[in-house]
């Protein structure tokens, strides 16, 4: 397995992080555990959790597998987003719909729409103070490598009490750094390099291509990075709507159903653009931890060919977005 050394923590973790969001959602205890400890086991270091993750399950279950790690693994959660209340019913539902799923993988677009989602809530010192301690208990241990405020607003990130109440958190030994998660509009340019954020988390695929538009801040800090495959369909619909980036990713070596071309290069795309970061993935199954885990032993194109791949890639969906927008043209005479 890869490494990469965060200079926050002062330690080597694994390139590839493990993305929890669906733990104790869409997967099951005893799945998602099962596959952290395949992961783990594969080289794994990154497990990145928090308490509005599977419905407010997410962290209990980590906490299973991690407890029993504690010195091998890196443990990153949040405060600022609250599981969604479920209902008795939904509570009852959630095996069935899981084992559906496994038959009919078909289906799986129309859950996520179907589930409600976690809400933000007002960042406050005591709310900081009460949650880092909820996600110890859950999570079955004294501290974290990462706490981080999950979307903020600029307001709450640079607010004085809650400075303080991250400082004396990681005073306290509760957590050992500090992060901002999921917000890009934060404008990370301008936040000021005193303050304690030292690992930035946002999306990033050759869709959205957020570290390169970040530019020169990229490179002052650690960024852990997430959403890769969400651009998979956009990326396999460009690919499928002009042969010339097929061509291409043919002439940079992919080979493959546009399918596996696509996913192989969604993969390259977003290790190589934070070569010197964590990228998460979600790998519950077997084949998508063995994809992700190959697809770092392979050496990629270089950056300046993934990166023309992916503005070809945005050149295409804005052209079809146009066309999908143009007002149809009146047949009256």
């Amino acid at each position: 397995m890869r490494t990469v050394y965060v200079d926050a923590l002062g330690a080597n973790a694994s390139i590839i992080g493990f993305g929890c969001a669906s733990l104790g959602g869409r997967v099951g205890a005893r799945r998602g555990i099962e596959a952290l400890e395949r992961a783990y086991h594969a080289g794994i270091t990154w497990y990145d959790v928090a308490p509005s993750y599977g419905d407010g399950m997410a962290e209990s279950i980590c906490g299973q597998f991690a407890s029993k790690k504690r010195g091998s693994i890196y443990v990153c959660t949040k405060v600022g987003m609250l599981p969604p209340d479920t209902s008795a019913a939904v509570r009852v539902l959630k095996p069935i719909a899981r084992a559906s799923l496994a038959v009919f993988p078909g289906i799986q677009p129309y859950f996520p729409d179907m589930r409600p989602k976690p809400f933000k809530v007002a960042l406050t010192a005591e709310l900081i103070r009460t949650s880092i301690e909820d996600s110890l208990r859950r999570l079955r241990t004294d501290y974290v490598d990462v706490l981080a405020l999950h979307r903020p607003t600029r307001e709450e990130a640079v607010r004085e009490d809650i400075l303080r109440a991250i400082e004396r958190i990681v005073q306290d030994g509760k957590a050992r750094t500090i992060s901002i998660a999921g917000n890009i509009d934060l404008d990370i340019d301008s936040l000021d390099e005193s303050l304690p954020y030292r690992l930035m988390q946002i999306a990033n695929n050759p869709i959205e291509p957020n570290l390169q538009r970040l530019g020169k801040s990229a490179r002052s800090r650690t960024f852990i990075t997430y959403g890769s495959f969400a651009s998979l369909d956009s990326v396999i619909a460009s690919i499928n709507a002009k042969n010339g980036i097929l061509n291409g990713l043919h002439e940079m070596g992919y080979r493959g159903a546009p399918i596996e071309v696509a996913a192989a290069f969604v993969v390259d795309y977003a290790v190589a653009t934070n070569s010197a970061g964590i990228t998460l993935f979600s790998m519950f199954r077997k084949d998508h931890l063995a994809f992700n885990t190959h697809r770092l032993t392979q050496r990629p194109p270089p950056l300046h060919q993934l990166n023309r791949i992916a503005a070809e890639l945005s050149n295409e969906l804005r052209k079809t977005d146009r066309i999908e927008q143009r007002p149809e043209r009146s047949t009256r005479r």
